[in-house]
């Protein structure tokens, strides 16, 4: 495979792992629970979700985006191409933080 063709297709992953992770952050409730709350509003709080494996998986899926986004910074031929990883790589960090941070 000849370097151009593997560098594009190494942009189009990471790209495609920040895409697939973001919708992944936001379609991944909190709280195992928090359906129960929509169903009765009299509840005041959902039950508390000791396990914590949402955000676990969350922030492993962080680390692959930010990781795969770094790899194409350091490789980024053109200011503007850095520009746009670290602004996806910064995106990712706050969109995680907003829904997983407590």
């Amino acid at each position: 495979m000849k370097a151009g063709k593997f560098r594009f297709v190494a942009k189009l992953a990471a790209w495609a792992l920040f895409g697939w992770g973001v919708f992944v952050f936001i379609a991944l409730p909190d709280n195992k629970y928090a359906w129960m709350q929509q169903m009765d509003p009299s509840m005041a709080l959902p039950p508390d979700d000791a396990s914590g494996d949402r955000a676990i998986f969350a922030l492993l899926l962080l680390a692959a985006i930010v990781a795969s986004q770094l790899a194409l910074l350091a490789t980024a031929a053109h200011r503007r191409e850095k520009a746009w990883t670290a602004v996806l790589a910064l995106t990712a960090i706050v969109l995680w933080s907003s829904r997983f941070w407590r």
